[in-house]
């Protein structure tokens, strides 16, 4: 039992450890493979990058790009290859365009309509509010107020 147990546990551990080990010729290449890889986005995975998906697909774009840098194409060349293949989305940092200005501009353009909203509804109930007619005691109250002035004299004050 032992014999085959341990021969099983080796190949589970090389099976889970599959993640290729890539070999470049300087570190200029290595650092630009670490900055295409943490600066992509899987297709697949929800905002996750090429560096910390286990997905088929982040593996296989990994691969691929350090093919690319092994070429020798340059970084405008991967990133342009890229995004022809999966669009801006593939890119933390899109391009600013027509499509991605809409959304820079959607949350302020927003938060202005909700704060002109807001004032022209709190100006509107200030003049409903000063447009209210009185209750018959504030009219009474009033009526006392206005004999009082007229006649010159102060009149007693109604207990409430």
């Amino acid at each position: 039992m032992h014999k085959l147990l341990i021969p099983l546990l080796i190949f589970f551990a090389s099976v889970c450890s599959a993640e290729a080990i890539y070999q470049f010729d300087s570190e200029v290449d290595e650092s630009r493979f670490n900055a295409f890889i943490n600066e992509m986005r899987c297709p697949t995975c929800q905002s996750q990058n090429l560096a910390g998906s286990d997905s088929m697909i982040a593996q296989d774009l990994r691969r691929d790009i350090y093919e690319q840098i092994q070429d020798g194409r340059s970084d405008k060349e991967i990133t342009d290859n890229m995004v022809a293949r999966y669009g801006d989305y593939i890119l933390y940092r899109p391009p600013l365009t027509g499509a991605t200005l809409v959304l820079w501009a959607a949350p302020i353009v927003l938060l202005i309509i909700a704060i002109v909203a807001i004032i022209l509804l709190v100006r509107k109930r200030r003049a409903e509010q000063l447009e209210q007619p009185l209750d018959s005691r504030e009219q009474a109250k009033l009526d006392q107020l206005l004999k009082s002035s007229a006649t010159g004299k102060p009149q007693e004050q109604p207990h409430e």
